[in-house]
């Protein structure tokens, strides 16, 4: 069980023996599962992160990437190792009228929102659901707000007549997650995730219509992709594409992704596996002189792109 004092953000109540309602349907070995809603809009507490909200409209995530932090976050729904993170998806049918309760509720003009902090808003089961879109048009009427979308998904292309229109209300800021532009790479680190190619084309389609888009680089992953001759082609094709900017971040390990991207690395970089368990030896983090040692060239290859560049039409 995970204490809700250790968590950056909220989450929903852990689910009650016998209290899980019928399937809402399947995708292969993929199940969907309701979860009932409380509070969606959710206060976040740590300083360490850039936001005041969180939305997650789905916990758990089809992607399935072998290092995501978030499989932590299952664990408080159901204790079942580290597959049911992206086989088992609760979906928030309900969601959309939590949000239109809160939303009567609160002034949240000046606040960042942020959208898929601890699962993909646009994973696969977005396509059946629909459950970002309803929730994004919720704050059409609204104005003044910071949104943010974070996604692996060129699905965000969908709404993008929504996320032009909220932009004119609100500031909207896209960030792709895209560790690297090497497909072999890429296929390897995320073998259910979209091509780099397609993430990097809607990255252009949604600056070409005027939006802010970032590309995530999270997590940056010592040994694997974190070296300049390896992000280089990176930031040239962020360049390209009219990315405003950049993120990194270390990987933070705690159970089970441990367990799941220890299995990933023995089954694909064996040689790197003692570094591995040196680096986060009884931590979750790096600590800060190897996380500054891990940064270093992406700092330095940022600033010699120009990262980040001004925001067009904006003062």
């Amino acid at each position: 069980m995970i204490r809700q004092a250790s968590l950056p953000f909220p989450l929903a109540p852990p689910l009650a023996a016998g209290s899980e309602a019928p399937p809402l349907g399947r995708r292969g070995p993929v199940a969907y599962l309701e979860l009932a809603v409380g509070e969606l809009l959710n206060r976040v507490t740590s300083p360490r992160l850039p936001f005041a909200w969180t939305i997650n409209p789905y916990r758990g995530c089809e992607f399935g990437c072998p290092f995501c932090y978030a499989r932590y976050t299952h664990d408080f729904l159901e204790p079942a190792g580290w597959r049911a993170f992206e086989t088992r998806i609760f979906v928030k049918h309900r969601a959309p009228q939590a949000l239109r309760r809160q939303l009567r509720r609160r002034v949240l003009q000046g606040q960042p929102i942020a959208i898929g902090t601890a699962s993909d808003p646009y994973q696969p089961a977005e396509g059946r659901f629909r459950l970002t879109r309803e929730l994004l048009a919720l704050f059409l009427p609204a104005a003044g707000l910071h949104l943010s979308l974070t996604t692996r998904s060129p699905l965000v292309l969908r709404d993008l007549d929504l996320l032009t229109a909220l932009d004119r209300r609100h500031h909207v800021e896209v960030n792709l997650s895209l560790l690297t532009v090497d497909p072999e790479l890429a296929r390897a680190l995320e073998p259910r995730a979209p091509s780099p190619r397609v993430r990097l084309e809607a990255a252009a389609r949604l600056a070409a219509a005027g939006l802010t888009v970032n590309l995530f680089c999270q997590p940056l992953l010592p040994g694997i992709h974190d070296d300049e001759a390896v992000l280089a082609p990176l930031f040239a094709a962020a360049t390209a594409a009219g990315v405003r900017d950049l993120v990194a971040s270390p990987l933070f390990l705690r159970s089970p992704a441990r367990e799941r991207f220890f299995a990933w690395l023995g089954a694909h970089r064996p040689a790197l596996l003692p570094r591995y368990r040196q680096l986060y030896r009884n931590r979750t983090r790096l600590d800060r002189a190897a996380s500054e040692r891990l940064l270093a060239p992406f700092r330095r290859l940022r600033l010699a792109h120009g990262f980040p560049r001004p925001l067009a039409g904006r003062t």
